[in-house]
C-alpha cells in the first residue's frame, strides 16, 4: 500500500474517531436532554440551534475551504490566512446575529427563546473558530489533533449538561453550558495548533478580507445554500407546528446528524489530497475519488439500513413513548444518510479542483426546491414533510454532482463502488428484520453480518480494495 494511500486512511481514521468520539457524547446530551426537557423545552433548544446556524452562515464563508486548500499547497501562506480569517468571522458573526436576533425579539419570540438565542448564538460563533484550527489541521494533514480537542469539547458539554439537566435545569441554562463548551473547544484546538503544529504570525489585515471573500465567494454561497437546504426544514416547520412537533422532529434529525461524521471524515481527509492531484497525476485524482465515495458509502449504508428497518425501537430506546412520532420522520431521512457521504466526497473533490462555481449553482437550484417543496410537504405531513423534504433535496444534489464529478473523474466504475456495501446492507437488513422485536440482537447481528458480508465480496470481488485497508489496520495494531 502506497504511502499516499495509508496517509489518506490514517487521517480519515484520525477524523473519524473525532467525530464518532464526539457524537456519541452529543447523542448522550441530547438523548437526556429530550427527555429531562420535554418535547415543547428540547424544541426550543433545537430551533435555537437551528437559527443561530443559519444566522452565522456568512461566518463560515468558505474561507476554511480556502485556508486548507491554499496551505496544502504551500504550508508559507498559513501567516497570510490564519488569524485574518479569524478575525473577519468574528466581524461576519457578531454583525449578522446581531441582525438575525434583533429582528426575532422584534417579532415578538417569548423571553425564553430570546435568552437561549442570545447563548447559542455566540457559541455558534466560537465553534467556527474552532473549524479554523481543524481546517489548518487539515492542510499540515496532522488530523490526530483535531479528536483531542473535538472529543474533548464535546465531552465536558455533555458531561455538564447532563448533571446540569438531571439536576432539574432548564433550557437557558443548558444553552449557557454550550456556550462555555465551544469556548474551552477553541482554547484547546488553538493551543495545539501553535504548540505542535505550526505558530502563525499574528497578522489581522483588514485590507486583505475583501480578496479572502472574493476567493471564498463561491464556496461561501454554496456554503449558505447548503445550510438553508438541510437547516430551514426546522425553522419552517417552527412557524407552522408547535413546539412539541419541532421537538419530535429535532429527535430524529439528531440521529441523521450523529451519522454525518462519517462524511465529513473522509472528505476532509481527502479533501487536501485533492488539491494536490490532477486527472492526469499519479496517482489520479478519480482513483482517490472512487475510493473515496466507496469508503463513505461502506461505512454508512448499514446506517441508513438500520434506520430503515429499526427506527421504532431505536427512537423508543433512546428518547422514550413521548417521541413515537419521530420514528416515521427517521425513517423517510434513511435515504440522506446513504447518499451524504457521496455529496461531501464530491463536493470536497469540484472545490479542490477549483470547480466550485458548479457546487454553487447545484445546491442554489436544489435550496431553492428545498423550500418550495417544504411549503407543500410541512403544510400537508407535517414533520414527516420536512424529512421526505430532506431526503428528496439530497438526492438531487447526489445525483447532480455525480453527473459533473463524473467527467472531472474521468469515469467512476460504481459497481466497484457500490457491489460490496450494497449487498452487504441488502443482507443486514434482513437479519435486522427478522430480530427486530429483540433491538440489541438486531443492532449485534446486524453489524456482524454486515461486516462479514461485506468482507467476504471485497475479497472476493475486488482483493486490492480490501487488501489496503487490512494493511492499514495491521500497520495501526503493530505501532499501537
Amino acid at each position: 500500500m502506497s504511502t499516499g494511500a495509508r496517509r489518506i486512511l490514517a487521517n480519515t481514521g484520525y477524523r473519524l474517531l473525532a467525530d464518532a468520539g464526539s457524537k456519541l457524547a452529543s447523542v448522550a446530551f441530547y438523548v437526556i436532554a429530550a427527555r429531562e426537557l420535554g418535547a415543547e423545552g428540547f424544541g426550543v433548544f433545537t430551533f435555537g440551534l437551528a437559527f443561530v446556524l443559519l444566522a452565522t452562515t456568512l461566518g463560515s464563508f468558505g474561507q476554511d475551504s480556502v485556508l486548507t486548500r491554499e496551505v496544502a499547497r504551500d504550508k508559507k501562506l498559513l501567516d497570510r490566512y490564519f488569524f485574518n480569517t479569524l478575525a473577519l468571522k468574528v466581524v461576519l458573526c457578531a454583525g449578522s446575529l446581531a441582525i438575525a436576533i434583533g429582528a426575532a425579539v422584534a417579532f415578538g419570540i417569548d423571553p425564553e427563546t430570546r435568552n437561549v438565542l442570545l447563548l447559542l448564538g455566540p457559541a455558534a460563533a466560537i465553534e467556527l473558530l474552532m473549524t479554523t484550527c481543524f481546517a489548518t489541521f487539515q492542510a499540515f494533514e496532522r488530523m490526530e489533533f483535531t479528536p483531542v480537542a473535538l472529543i474533548s469539547q464535546r465531552t465536558l458539554t455533555a458531561a455538564a449538561g447532563i448533571a446540569a439537566l438531571l439536576a432539574g435545569a432548564g433550557v437557558v441554562t443548558v444553552s449557557a453550558i454550550y456556550l462555555v463548551g465551544s469556548v474551552f473547544g477553541f482554547a484547546l484546538a488553538l493551543w495545539l495548533l501553535l504548540r505542535r503544529v505550526a505558530r502563525p504570525a499574528l497578522e489581522v489585515q483588514p485590507a486583505r478580507w475583501p480578496a479572502l471573500m472574493r476567493a471564498a465567494a463561491a464556496i461561501g454561497l454554496t456554503s449558505v445554500f447548503a445550510v438553508i437546504l438541510f437547516r430551514v426544514d426546522m425553522t419552517m416547520l417552527a412557524a407552522f407546528e408547535p413546539n412539541d412537533v419541532v421537538g419530535d422532529y429535532g429527535a430524529a434529525y439528531r440521529l441523521l446528524e450523529a451519522t454525518l461524521f462519517v462524511s465529513w471524515s473522509v472528505s476532509s481527509a481527502l479533501y487536501p489530497v485533492f488539491s494536490r492531484l490532477t486527472p492526469t497525476s499519479v496517482p489520479p485524482v478519480g482513483f482517490i475519488f472512487e475510493r473515496g465515495v466507496k469508503l463513505g458509502t461502506a461505512l454508512t449504508l448499514p446506517l441508513a439500513a438500520g434506520v430503515l428497518v429499526l427506527a421504532d425501537p431505536l427512537v423508543e430506546t433512546l428518547y422514550g413513548d413521548e417521541y413515537g412520532r419521530a420514528a416515521t420522520a427517521l425513517r423517510l431521512l434513511a435515504p440522506a444518510i446513504a447518499l451524504y457521504p457521496l455529496c461531501y466526497v464530491a463536493g470536497s473533490l469540484l472545490v479542490a479542483q477549483h470547480r466550485q462555481r458548479v457546487m454553487l449553482r447545484i445546491y442554489a437550484v436544489v435550496a431553492a426546491e428545498n423550500v418550495l417543496a417544504n411549503l407543500v410537504l410541512i403544510p400537508w405531513l407535517s414533520l414527516d414533510g420536512a424529512a421526505l423534504g430532506t431526503s428528496i433535496s439530497t438526492t438531487l444534489v447526489a445525483v447532480a454532482l455525480v453527473v459533473f464529478t463524473q467527467r472531472m473523474a474521468g469515469g467512476v466504475d460504481w459497481r466497484r463502488v457500490g457491489t460490496g456495501p450494497v449487498v452487504a446492507a441488502l443482507t443486514a437488513a434482513g437479519v435486522m428484520l427478522v430480530l427486530r422485536d429483540t433491538f440489541p440482537a438486531a443492532v449485534v447481528a446486524g453489524a456482524v453480518v454486515y461486516l462479514g458480508v461485506l468482507y467476504s465480496v471485497e475479497r472476493l470481488l475486488y482483493p486490492d480494495d480490501a487488501r489496503t485497508v487490512l494493511d492499514l489496520l495491521k500497520r495501526r495494531g503493530a505501532t499501537a
